[in-house]
């Protein structure tokens, strides 16, 4: 079972706690033999030996060459053996994704030492071949470092797989598995596996019919087990033998058709291939059926798996269990599976022969049993699938729509995807609800131009006339509220305005009207009207209060360099407290985002040791978590920042070379929006790494304006360059005129304490341009702010030397209390500097931990509302532990378990935490002790 998943034994289903379940849990679950299965001891030990000594096994024939029989014997020895095993069933909408969830689940008892959560990794393979690849080298990586001797991993019926992608994670594992491990396929075809290298290397075993066929030995068993009420003669054994040239199938069926019409079957099967075969002798095993069976089987075939539960649903039969009895007890080609509730697989030639039975006899119920399946299915997307098997599109649409914010929250855009592609064209073209959902989809990979595309096109749908329903309307009202950011993005800001004036003033739903009120926000954020941003926002958070799912908080994140605008910290807490109890320690990239926020929080209050804390916490739930680009953007720029207030200058160009490289393949105008964003921090941060002013001059030249080149330009930003520019040439009256200029337009450059820095220079310029009093003059607004918004990172960015030359220039100018706030924050500015380059979150004495930490009790937390102060938890378990190479006490107590052989299971149930948690801190355990395995840390654990 995935760790941190509840399995439901009513429905069969694996899912992620809060999520929608992603697979049904009968796909990784084996096959056990039949009970009327005979034994064939020489099959079962050439496969054994073959899973012992190759790397890959492929058992390749046709249909009903007893392929799943032969391994579920194999699987019953290799578990009695102590061989680790998983095991995948393969079906035709499979793809790449669903079988790397399907791999980390099957895989989950054998406590794999991922580094990546599972989960976030199966989101990657939605996100393009480089991520994909990097998630696939994740799980080989953990399977090489697995405390398993030998493991063998089955691939059920390859020939299902139609996807492109699903082949080429294949052919990596094949190409890339570690020793240790062998991969076994079935398959009714040639598999477009790269085999050939592993073939002429003598690493491939194969077994194709004429392993697979019945012997003449083994045919006389089957016949004479078949045969205790009536026993067969043993020229009639050979004769069936014969006529079926040892075909499993084809030989069981016509023992069936001879129990249930003697003699009925002889003669034509000498003439007809395997699949007319089965075909014709299984219109003679049914046609022999009870009424009742026989229109229970064609009832149920539309159901992958038959449970009694599920089988009455859509059968109406109120016997199902007894049907089912009946079934096994026939030996009607149902293969039963490991399951906590009793679970029979119908054979696909049996269940095609079925499904074209119950097109010609019940023409009529076909909609209704998909219908009467997709009602009681608890998997979304199964439920889905049975919709758009009836042709229901707007029953498909209404269930997708209804799934995807689950969907998106827990898996990311990839299933909504793959669902949409399987809607009939047409009706695709003209439904403004998957018209939103593949906004939605294209807004999750942060790809704002096909939102854009998909935007227009539904504001080109017109309304119809009888109007529209409420899902359809606010399906629109939120597209279109997103569509104003895209334009936003795209530098079209005239069309957004536009668009927000026109959704303004109407009815909107409470989730489209945050959006757009987040849309209306950054219009105003980018004008400079930063008071109008702390009001907008503040009605998204009444709203979020007021009662709102957690994927509606989560695509209300606030931007977070709002942090320093006027009312905004409060705000931002809000946010981040709201968030939390909701989040409610679920393992999503939301707890990135959230530490990144309090991350910021603690910059801009002067607790810097508790930023790096909280930042390193945010990049390890990165990591952990997978998270998207758009994340890393947010923890990139905050280490510039970070950096270049700790004065090191190296790391900071290395950082800012590497995003520099960002966006490379975008559009030029794409790549020129990105260069000029960059360059606003990249001036500033030059600037206070007191680089030559020649750095400066190479970043003003990526900025709209150009504005050392240019003298058109007087907004703010160019104004504040030549300010920066003329600083850095010791042209102090040329950089006190320019910050007269720029004065009036500060209220509107609060952006990262952009204001509180240009103030401080501009007094700095005047104390050494000569006017003293004018400094003061300058200083003296900042100060006063820094003093009542208990913010003095906000002076930080002015660097340790203007702070401190201000400092002893104006302490007789200042009243007593703001000289006290001066010194106090260049005194913050020197320790920073100092402390920077050695700056580890052991140094911290007030850590923020991220959402994950808190749950875990790794590290300590403040007393804020979301925190253990609040909640009662035990904080202490998050000290570092004497002697422990900077493992918390809970990582300790982890470690110390597993020494002990204890299973992630059982430490979670020791501890009281969650599997997730555990995992979590294993993965911990291992970086912080550069180790591979659990194992190695275990043997780490016994030499301490």
């Amino acid at each position: 079972m995935v760790e941190g998943v509840v399995e439901s034994r009513a429905e069969g289903r694996v899912e992620p706690r809060g999520a929608v379940p992603r697979f049904a849990a009968t796909k990784i679950q084996p096959a056990r033999p039949r009970a009327q299965t005979i034994e064939r001891p020489a099959l079962e030990e050439a496969l054994f030996e073959a899973t012992q000594q190759h790397r890959v096994v492929l058992l390749q024939a046709p249909a009903g060459f007893g392929k799943t029989s032969a391994l579920a014997s194999l699987a019953a020895r290799l578990v009695r053996s102590g061989t680790a095993l998983a095991w995948v069933s393969l079906d035709a909408d499979d793809d790449a994704a669903r079988l790397f969830a399907c791999l980390a689940a099957a895989l989950e008892p054998y406590d794999l030492p991922w580094r990546t959560l599972p989960e976030a990794l199966v989101a990657q393979m939605h996100q393009g071949t480089a991520a994909a690849r990097r998630a696939v080298e994740e799980l080989l990586t953990a399977l090489a470092h697995a405390d398993v001797a030998h493991g063998v991993i089955v691939m059920e019926d390859l020939h299902r797989v139609r996807d492109a992608d699903l082949v080429g994670l294949g052919d990596l594992l094949v190409e890339r598995l570690p020793r240790q491990w062998c991969l076994v396929f079935t398959s009714r075809e040639a598999p477009a596996l790269a085999l050939a290298r592993l073939r002429a290397a003598g690493e491939l075993a194969e077994f194709g019919p004429e392993a697979l066929r019945f012997s003449r030995e083994e045919s006389a068993a089957l016949v004479a087990a078949a045969g205790q009420d009536a026993p067969v003669d043993a020229g009639a054994a050979a004769a069936l033998h014969e006529r079926t040239q040892g075909w499993p199938a084809g030989l069981r069926l016509a023992l069936l058709a001879q129990q249930a019409r003697p003699g009925g079957s002889g003669a034509a099967a000498r003439t007809l291939g395997e699949r007319y075969l089965f075909e014709y002798m299984a219109s003679e095993v049914l046609d022999a059926l009870p009424r009742e069976l026989h229109d229970f089987l064609l009832r149920t075939s539309v159901l992958p798996e038959l449970t009694a539960a599920r089988a009455a649903a859509v059968s109406g039969d109120p016997q199902a269990a007894w049907r089912l009895d009946d079934i096994e007890r026939r030996g009607l080609f149902a293969t039963p599976l490991e399951a906590n509730e009793r679970t029979l697989v119908l054979h696909d030639l049996l269940r095609d022969a079925l499904r074209s039975r119950l097109v010609q006899r019940l023409p009529g119920e076909l909609p209704t049993l998909l219908h009467r399946a997709a009602a009681g299915e608890g998997d979304a997307l199964r439920r889905v699938g049975y919709l758009l098997q009836a042709g229901d599109w707007a029953g498909a649409e209404e269930a997708l729509d209804a799934a995807a914010p689950a969907l998106f929250l827990h898996h990311g855009p990839g299933e909504v995807e793959r669902m949409l592609a399987q809607f009939d064209a047409g009706w695709r073209a003209g439904s403004v609800v998957l018209a939103a959902l593949a906004a939605g989809a294209a807004l999750l990979r942060w790809d704002w131009d096909a939102v854009r595309q998909h935007g227009e096109r539904l504001r080109a749908m017109p309304v119809p006339a009888e109007g529209e329903n409420t899902r359809q309307r606010t399906a629109r009202e939120r597209t279109l509220a997103v569509l104003a950011m895209a334009l936003y993005v795209a530098d079209r800001n005239e069309d957004s305005e536009a668009l927000i004036a026109e959704l303004r003033p109407q009815p909107l739903a409470p989730s489209a009207r945050r959006l757009l009120l987040i849309s209306d926000a950054t219009q105003h954020f980018r004008r400079g009207e930063h008071a109008h941003v702390q009001r907008l926002y503040g009605e998204v958070l009444d709203s979020l209060e007021a009662g709102a799912s957690l994927f509606e908080w989560w695509e209300c994140v606030p931007a977070a360099n709002w942090g320093t605008l006027p009312g905004m910290r409060r705000q931002l807490q809000r946010y981040v407290d709201g968030a939390t109890r909701q989040l409610r320690g679920q393992p999503l990239a939301l707890r990135a985002d959230l530490t990144m926020l309090e991350a910021y929080a603690h910059l801009w209050a002067g607790r810097i040791d508790a930023a790096r804390e909280a930042v390193q916490a945010a990049e390890d739930d990165q990591r952990w978590l997978a998270c998207s680009g758009e994340t890393d953007i947010t923890v990139q720029i905050f280490r510039l920042i970070e950096g270049a207030i700790s004065g090191r200058a190296d790391e900071v160009r290395a950082r800012l070379e590497t995003l520099r490289e960002r966006n490379r393949d975008a559009t030029p105008e794409r790549r020129r929006l990105w260069q000029h964003h960059l360059a606003v921090y990249g001036v500033r941060i030059s600037h206070l790494l007191d680089e030559p002013p020649a750095v400066l001059e190479r970043w003003a030249e990526w900025l709209k304006e150009d504005p050392l080149r240019s003298a058109e330009h007087h907004n703010g930003r160019a104004i504040a360059v030549r300010l920066r520019h003329a600083a850095a040439l010791g042209r102090w009256d040329e950089a006190a005129r320019q910050y007269e200029l720029v004065a009036p337009k500060l209220a509107s450059m609060d952006v990262n304490a952009h204001a509180v820095d240009l103030q401080l220079r501009g007094a700095h310029a005047y104390l050494l341009a000569g006017d003293a009093t004018a400094a003061a003059r300058t200083a003296r607004p900042v100060l006063e702010r820094l003093r009542d918004e208990a913010s003095p990172g906000y002076a930080l960015l002015a660097g340790p030397a203007v702070l401190r030359a201000l400092a002893e220039g104006l302490a007789s100018r200042l009243p007593p209390d703001l000289a006290r706030v001066l010194d106090d924050v260049a005194a913050l500015a020197g320790r920073a500097r100092q402390q920077g380059v050695c700056a580890t979150s052991s140094s911290s004495p007030d850590p923020v931990p991220s959402a994950e930490a808190r749950e875990a009790g790794a590290v300590n937390t403040p007393p804020t509302a979301s925190g253990p102060a609040a909640s009662g938890q035990d904080a202490s378990r998050g000290e570092p532990a004497a002697g422990t190479a900077g493992l918390s006490t809970r990582e300790v107590e982890v470690l110390e378990l597993m020494a002990r052989g204890q299973s992630n299971k059982l430490i979670a149930r020791t501890l009281d935490i969650s599997p997730h948690t555990v995992k979590r801190h294993v993965a911990n355990i291992l970086d912080k002790l550069a180790l591979q395995s659990r194992g190695e840390a275990a043997a780490w654990w016994h030499r301490r």
